[in-house]
Formats: structure tokens, C-alpha cells, sequence
């Protein structure tokens, strides 16, 4: 794993979440940019093993650069195991795999360890927003529409506009 997905794999073990929509990952980018914001503010950036670069995106806001990648790559090591398909389709933790990284986590500095959980524990949160917005379909403004006068709403009813 390189440096990113190593830090993202963390991040899982550390109290990320379980399971994410696996097309959405404004979640993990969200996370990232507040992680990186509050190690910023409280002089903590070095803790980190590298810097994260950010830009706007249309699809996330603002991008990490390099976490869909290293998400990716999380993947193929076997660390999340992707599951459905199309619009049901998850990414599910392997907890055989996040075993071993918590072992590691034991031996990292209690500060990096920190701040790992709170920004591992804010992907989980937002992640289960995106899984909660997602399965809650929009009704339609027609079916909730009606009329106070009573010959309208039959009409209406009927087809009859």
C-alpha cells in the first residue's frame, strides 16, 4: 500500500465506516479536508507521513487529491470488498484485514493516533448520511399536491384538471 492508502486504511481501522455507497466518496473527501484543516490549525500537520493537496470539483466539492485512487487501491488489496451492484452496489470493510491494522495503530503516537480516529470517525458519519439521503427517494410534488376546494381535488383525482 503507498502512503495515501495506508492512511486511509488507518483511518477504516480506526473507526471509519463499514460499509459506504460505493460510487459516492464526497464523504471521505470531506474528512480528509477537515482532518487535514484541523491538523493545520493545531500545528499537527507534521504527524501526518505526507501532505494532502486539495482542489475544487464538481462532484466533491473539494477533491483530495489522490484518495479515489488510494481508495481504490484499498480495494485491490483486499482491505474493502466491494458488494451489489449499480446503485446498491457498497464497499464493505474486511475485518480480517483491519485486525492487523489496528495492531499497527497500537504503535503509532497516541496524537497521529487521534487525530486518525476523529477524522475515521467523521468519514463514518457522513458516509452513513450519503446511505441514509440515498435510500430515502424524492416523492413527487404531483402526489402531494392537493387542493383545499373539494371539487378541485376530485377533479384532480379523476384526471380532470
Amino acid at each position: 500500500m503507498t502512503g495515501f492508502s495506508k492512511l486511509l486504511a488507518y483511518m477504516l481501522a480506526a473507526g471509519g465506516p463499514h460499509e459506504q455507497l460505493a460510487r459516492v466518496r464526497w464523504p471521505l473527501h470531506v474528512a480528509l479536508r477537515e482532518m487535514s484543516e484541523r491538523a493545520g490549525r493545531r500545528g499537527e500537520l507534521r504527524i501526518l507521513d505526507f501532505l494532502i493537496a486539495f482542489r475544487a470539483s464538481p462532484d466533491v466539492g473539494v477533491l483530495a487529491i489522490g484518495a479515489d485512487a488510494a481508495l481504490d487501491e484499498l480495494v485491490q488489496a483486499g482491505v474493502l470488498r466491494p458488494q451489489g451492484q449499480m446503485r446498491g452496489a457498497v464497499l464493505v470493510v474486511d475485518e480480517n484485514a483491519v485486525i492487523a491494522l489496528r495492531r499497527e495503530l497500537m504503535m503509532l503516537p497516541a496524537e497521529r493516533v487521534r487525530l486518525l480516529q476523529r477524522a475515521g470517525e467523521r468519514w463514518a458519519a457522513l458516509a452513513s448520511t450519503a446511505a441514509k439521503n440515498r435510500s430515502t427517494a424524492t416523492r413527487s410534488s404531483v402526489s402531494t399536491v392537493t387542493s383545499s376546494t373539494p371539487k378541485r381535488a376530485k377533479c384532480s383525482l379523476a384526471g380532470i384538471a
